[in-house]
């Protein structure tokens, strides 16, 4: 008893703090990700110990516990892909160099767009069974309205646009700090969608705005998977 009584003491002053430590044995690590959303405690089963914190925003008073593996196979799963059908071609990759609290880059190609700015987001589902539009609405699991990628307030799945030039063509190089490959903020399984209008990030001054950034209808899209 007494023992879980100091783990759970020092897990509370690695929390108030933002430092980690190595229990007794040198067998756990903590992380801790800060940010608006609920703050992610990773408890680390492994040789060693360090503390890794995003401080981009505001900690949030919640926070989720989660219990990451520290073996190799779980190391492993650090990228994956899309491939976009529908009316746009394209294959993107997501690569997350730090799990598992580091950014994630999405870099890529997408052809066959109208020139222009186009929404660009991570939606709920993974289901393309209907097309585009079975994927759901935005990937929004903290329920927040809608809003550009360094916006506090925003969805998780909130990626901006993406400029295609006048061959139709975008060059996407993305790094946010709230996608992950793993863990409870995981996108892999569900869909990226391309749309066909601009996304005013959440300032075109209607309800719709709050939620889909009035970015239109959907032209491409894809399911997340690893790599």
């Amino acid at each position: 008893m007494m023992s879980v009584l100091r783990y759970a003491v020092w897990v509370l002053l690695a929390i108030s703090a933002g430092v980690g430590h190595p229990a007794e044995g040198g067998r756990h690590i903590v992380y801790i990700n800060h940010n608006n959303y609920p703050s992610l405690l990773y408890i680390n089963a492994a040789n060693g110990g360090r503390t890794a914190m995003d401080t981009r925003a505001d900690t949030s008073d919640i926070i989720n516990l989660i219990l990451y593996p520290a073996d190799q196979d779980a190391k492993k799963f650090q990228k994956a892909t899309v491939v976009l059908s529908g009316g746009v071609e394209g294959t993107l990759t997501f690569t997350q160099d730090d799990l598992p609290i580091g950014q994630t880059r999405i870099e890529g190609v997408i052809n066959k767009l109208t020139p222009g700015p186009h929404g660009f987001h991570i939606h709920m589902l993974g289901d393309l069974s209907g097309g585009c539009v079975t994927a759901a609405g935005h990937y929004n699991p903290y329920m927040k309205n809608h809003g550009a990628p360094e916006h506090r307030e925003r969805h998780v799945g909130d990626l901006g646009n993406i400029f295609a030039d006048n061959t139709g063509q975008a060059v996407v190089n993305i790094t946010d700090p709230l996608l992950s490959l793993v863990g409870p903020r995981s996108v892999v399984g569900r869909a990226v969608v391309v749309h066909a209008g601009e996304d005013d990030l959440g300032s075109g001054g209607n309800e719709d705005s709050l939620k889909t950034g009035n970015a239109g209808g959907r032209v491409g899209c894809g399911v997340i998977g690893y790599a």
